[in-house]
């Protein structure tokens, strides 16, 4: 089969992880194929956090193609690009995770799948509409993602929840027992673009909500790339607040399972969401965590029984949780063994059946 994959970009967020780690794994034995709304320049992410993520994709044979930025105001271009490269490659399926995908599949004429990534939707009932006519499957990567996008489509949405290859996290991976964590000292850490979405403002305000004694036995390390304007606004929140020793910005990582290997606890304080790969792989390598009840967020604390989740938007809620942790530094443990006896079921490989399971069914119907 000949699958291509559309997706935004060549970068950090976790749809483009979890596109890559799935058309990793397909490779083995399909013809894959991911394309590219943007390069890193033209959106300006990291430049060599791209180079990386492109031979990876290249040593595993999926082939990469950018289709251009410019086609975000030239719809028509995207089209013609994606129809010419369609043709020449044989592409049986096209599975976008974005709506400029589904725009530029028109001219076309494969089967079509279309997965939101996200809770909140940027079409209204009338779009939805017109993607019905294109698109022959939708899918959600949560529950909560499938019954939101069901009620703007009125059609059946598939739910493949977000899924991680767990070959990455292989030695990166560990129970946070008390023994571990006996220094004065718990390193938190955060994973995601610095975006209103991710509100970081929510954790830091919580952190200045803290005790003292609290808020000293403690670091934050926030792991990502943004807007510039918005990390302006954190920055000044923290000098203002004289949280410079507490909380600490360390860009992109691309060694996300060491970065996580090396905390003690996951928070995320993020407004919306769909169902976060960071979160996903907090869980993998056994962290503890903490989050907002932000799209399927509280799935993965459900299913995995490794922490607890707060109201959105409530600084307060996630200040008394870092407490309780730090207090009663056993609940890490507990729920650090929970993740790692529950971390087979995110495996990249049922994500990949799944598709597969998908695209045949499509592919069966389309031959009748």
């Amino acid at each position: 089969m000949n699958i291509l994959h559309v997706i935004s970009s060549p970068a950090s967020g976790g749809a483009e992880v979890y596109v890559k780690d799935l058309s990793k794994h397909l490779s083995q034995q399909h013809n894959l194929h991911v394309a590219f709304l943007s390069a890193a320049t033209d959106t300006g992410r990291d430049t060599e956090y791209e180079r990386v993520f492109l031979e990876d994709l290249q040593f595993a044979g999926v082939s990469t193609y950018i289709i251009g930025n410019e086609t975000r105001k030239k719809p028509w271009l995207g089209a013609l690009r994606l129809k010419t490269y369609i043709k020449n490659n044989k592409i049986d399926i096209v599975h976008t995770h974005l709506a400029y995908g589904i725009v530029f599949s028109a001219l076309s004429q494969v089967p079509v799948v279309y997965t939101h990534h996200n809770i909140t939707q940027r079409w209204g009932e009338t779009t939805y509409k017109i993607f019905n006519i294109l698109v022959n499957e939708y899918v959600g990567i949560s529950d909560i993602c499938a019954t939101a996008l069901s009620k703007y489509t009125g059609k059946k949405v598939n739910t493949i929840f977000n899924a991680v290859s767990l070959d990455k996290f292989e030695g990166y991976s560990r129970t946070r027992t008390l023994s571990s964590i006996s220094t004065n000292i718990i390193n938190v850490a955060m994973v995601g673009a610095l975006h209103p979405q991710k509100n970081y403002l929510n954790m830091l305000n919580a952190l200045t909500l803290l005790d003292k004694e609290i808020r000293d036995q403690i670091i934050v390390l926030i792991a990502g790339e943004g807007e510039k304007n918005y990390k302006d606004e954190l920055l000044s929140y923290i000098e203002k607040h004289n949280l410079q020793n507490t909380v600490r910005f360390i860009g992109v990582t691309s060694n996300i399972p060491q970065f996580l290997y090396d905390a003690d606890l996951f928070v995320m304080s993020s407004d919306w969401e769909g169902l976060p790969i960071a979160l996903t792989e907090a869980a993998i390598s056994g962290l503890p965590c903490i989050v907002t009840n932000a799209g399927g967020c509280s799935e993965i604390i459900d299913r995995s029984k490794n922490g607890v989740v707060v109201p959105l938007s409530n600084p307060q809620a996630l200040a008394n949780e870092i407490s309780k942790v730090i207090i009663s530094k056993s609940l890490i443990e507990q729920w650090s063994q929970n993740a790692i006896n529950s971390a087979e079921q995110y495996s990249i490989n049922k994500a990949a059946d799944l598709h597969i399971n998908l695209y045949n069914s499509i592919l069966s119907k389309k031959s009748i």
